[in-house]
């Protein structure tokens, strides 16, 4: 059996972009966790805000990538019934990473549905220098 939990992050400053996010426990180990929060900067700091746990650290560090890769992608917004996207979703936000995370299949972590703007015109004013 299983052990798969379902998390949703905000980000709040902007409109509320949300993301939810399918995340397998049995292949997003402490062990796992651990190696993808070691190798990106500032891995203290993320432990001390999820009090110690390695695993929310990067479940949020996931979010926070994930939401900005869509936002830069001009936004996207899809539900749980369209996991197709949401693994291409997932594919993307790991691609434009790099190296650091596992592949999709290997991470443990799927997207499931979003709703996520990107600034547009009207965000934006304009005022001379």
């Amino acid at each position: 059996m299983s052990n798969i939990k379902t998390y949703t992050a905000k980000a709040t400053w902007y409109n509320d972009s949300e993301i939810t996010l399918q995340v397998n426990h049995d292949i997003l180990t402490p062990e796992l966790a651990t190696f993808i929060n070691d190798f990106w900067g500032e891995s203290g700091d993320r432990l001390n805000a999820e009090d110690g746990d390695v695993v929310r650290a990067v479940i949020r560090l996931f979010a926070a990538r994930a939401i900005s890769c869509l936002m830069g992608q001009g936004g996207a917004c899809f539900g749980s019934n369209k996991l197709d996207s949401g693994m291409w979703w997932t594919k993307k936000v790991l691609d434009d990473q790099g190296e650091g995370w596992p592949d999709a299949e290997d991470l443990g972590i799927l997207i499931t549905s979003c709703a996520i703007e990107s600034v547009g015109f009207d965000d934006v004013e304009l005022e001379a220098a």
